[in-house]
């Protein structure tokens, strides 16, 4: 079985699969068709993503930020 690594901590393939519910699929269509933002199925779903991804950075970054002011000492 070939490595998926190139070694040097670079991947030699640059996307990955995943699967996502039929239901899912069919709403995504569905929208698309009404719409006509994404060339495909993919397209929304790297978009839909890649702004859950930055939702939770954010949140991420307050959690750390309360949790900084909760350990300072009150005056």
């Amino acid at each position: 079985m070939e490595s998926s690594w190139a070694g040097r901590g670079e991947r030699l393939d640059k996307y990955a699969t995943i699967s996502i519910p039929i239901a899912l699929a069919e709403a995504i269509d569905g929208l698309n068709e009404e719409l006509g933002y994404w060339p495909s199925r993919g397209a929304f779903v790297r978009e839909a993503v890649l702004e859950k991804l930055r939702d939770e950075r954010l949140k991420l970054v307050e959690l750390r930020k309360a949790k900084t002011d909760d350990a300072k000492p009150a005056d």
